[in-house]
């Protein structure tokens, strides 16, 4: 008995032994995590490789893609190579929607093989792609000027929602209207040559740059349409955009008289400070009369402004007689309250520098100093807009210019220290030509 006991504790030792040994030699393996994903129309995906253990080196892993999804036309793939980083155990390539509009069609990724490793429980993942509903295009906003250079903004919808902020680049197409009576490649031109709008990764609207070239009478007006395809419908009422080439302005394109007509930023202005809780500062806004007249004149090689005509509240900023200099045309974001979203959006202003104005913008405090004043010339040339950006309020906005003045607010990308009211309080008035 005790020898066949004994026997018995040997083959069960030998048994083990072995089984030792084939632990010892075991192969790891390499495996899809998930043998089924899913491409959603408008998101990127991660698709996952994990191996048994950790890599003892950078590991590369190859695959052959497949599928009747079309590579560069319905999806992007970032690599077609997984490298797993030593000491880890997993990696990650990324599938990117793009013009996905075609219903039922698939990707599937396949291992090759790796030396050393054995295939786990998915050598091969399926990915359905959701299909994309056709975007709706439209200009935003539809009238623009031309003066040296310039954007033009469209947006896209999805259904009855803004489609913002794209994983990926999307190019909408659009055409020169026969209604275009401007010459493209003499009058003007399109940055890069291309007629498509760049909606590029991440930001809030499509654009495409113009160019000024030539003015010329009676070939001023550029007219750009949308265009449709499988991807795009268009807008059936924001469909054309209208520029009008000004072509560079300086200040004989400001002399004369002006007579006021708006105070363009009004609501803007008194729905952001209201918003910020400065409901007594939007009590007491400039408010001017529609016979309020400005002048801009060119004497003995200087310009001045003329505020004599003045019966409104501009007369508590502007200063009668004070001398302007001339710079630079100059890209700025515009906030108006018609154009909620186009402060994403740049536009040219011509950017000059007054001699004296009352920073204070009050008929009691007076605080006299140069000032950056901006203007743009809209239409057709006959509409004047005067921007405001420099001032110190003591009789409306009180709480706001101390919040946004305060040395200690961080402000966004756009906020400038030396200008804290410019941007989001900047007071616009618009004037139209006196004949």
């Amino acid at each position: 008995m005790r020898k066949i006991l004994v026997i018995w504790m040997l083959i069960v030792s030998f048994v083990g032994f072995i089984g030792c040994s084939d632990d010892d030699a075991k192969v790891p393996d390499i495996s899809f995590r998930r043998a089924y994903y899913v491409l959603p129309a408008m998101e990127a995906l991660n698709v996952e490789v994990r191996l048994s253990e950790p890599a003892t080196e950078d590991l590369t892993v190859t695959f052959d893609v497949t599928g009747t999804g079309e590579e560069g036309e319905d999806y992007a793939i970032s690599a077609h190579e997984f490298i797993v980083k030593a000491g880890l155990d997993t990696a990650v390539v990324v599938i990117t929607p793009l013009n996905n509009m075609v219903e039922g069609r698939e990707i599937c990724l396949v291992l090759n093989r790796v030396e050393g490793y054995e295939f786990g429980v998915y050598k091969q993942t399926v990915i359905p792609i959701e299909k994309k509903s056709a975007f709706t295009t439209s200009f935003f906003p539809t009238e623009y000027n031309l003066y040296r250079e310039m954007e033009v903004a469209a947006r896209l919808d999805i259904g009855s929602k803004e489609y913002t902020t794209p994983p990926y680049d999307i190019t909408i197409p659009f055409e020169i209207d026969p209604a275009s009576t401007a010459v493209l490649g003499t009058h003007f031109e399109i940055e890069g040559g291309i007629q498509q709008f760049l909606y590029q990764k991440d930001d809030y609207m499509a654009r495409v740059k113009l160019k000024f070239l030539k003015k010329e009478e009676g070939k001023d007006k550029i007219v750009l349409r949308l265009v449709e395809t499988d991807n795009f419908m268009i807008s059936t009422t924001n469909n054309r955009a209208y520029v009008t080439i000004n072509g560079p302005i300086g200040f004989e394109d400001l002399v004369g008289s002006w007579k006021f007509e708006e105070f363009s930023s009004m609501e803007y202005v008194k729905s952001t400070a209201t918003i910020a809780g400065d409901t007594e500062g939007v009590k007491h806004l400039p408010e001017n009369s529609s016979s309020d007249i400005l002048v801009f004149e060119t004497s003995g090689g200087k310009n001045f402004i003329r505020t004599g005509q003045l019966t409104g509240d501009l007369k508590n900023y502007l200063c009668d007689g004070a001398e302007i200099t001339v710079g630079e045309i100059v890209n700025e974001q515009i906030y108006l309250p018609d154009e909620m979203r186009e402060w994403k959006l740049l536009r040219s202003v011509l950017r000059t520098n007054f001699s004296k104005v009352n920073l204070s913008f009050s008929p009691t405090n007076q605080n006299y100093s140069p000032a950056e004043v901006d203007f743009r010339i809209l239409g057709d040339g006959d509409i004047l807009e005067l921007r405001i950006v420099q001032y110190i309020p003591t009789d409306f906005l009180q709480e706001t210019y101390a919040y946004y003045s305060d040395p200690f607010y961080s402000g966004d990308v756009n906020f400038d220290k030396n200008y804290p009211m410019k941007g989001k309080f900047t007071l616009s008035f618009k004037f139209t030509k006196v004949d």
